[in-house]
């Protein structure tokens, strides 16, 4: 038996993007009972694989909805741009 793990990137509009993550094969006769299932090491690799295909996902959706700098015309660096005021309390 052969399957194919394929991680799909789904927007508000449909698919935006697949990663095969990872290939596995096993056996179609089960004459032995660790032959079930996934192994720790392919288990493990597999999880590791989801994390780095999602976080990539995020990193690249977040880097395109970051604000252009006013100054070079670059990705801007900066969470917030706005001006803050902190307020000052006396104790009295």
């Amino acid at each position: 038996m052969r399957w194919i793990l394929r991680l799909v990137e789904a927007d508000g509009e449909g698919e935006s993007g697949c990663l095969d993550v990872m290939d596995i094969v096993r056996p179609d006769e089960l004459g032995d009972i660790a032959d079930l299932g996934l192994t720790l090491a392919e288990a493990k690799l597999l999880q590791a694989r989801v994390q780095q295909g999602v976080a990539a996902a995020q990193a690249r959706g977040h880097a395109v909805r970051r604000p252009n700098c006013r100054s070079c015309g670059g990705a801007c660096h900066l969470k917030d741009y706005r001006d803050h005021r902190i307020a000052r309390f006396s104790a009295g």
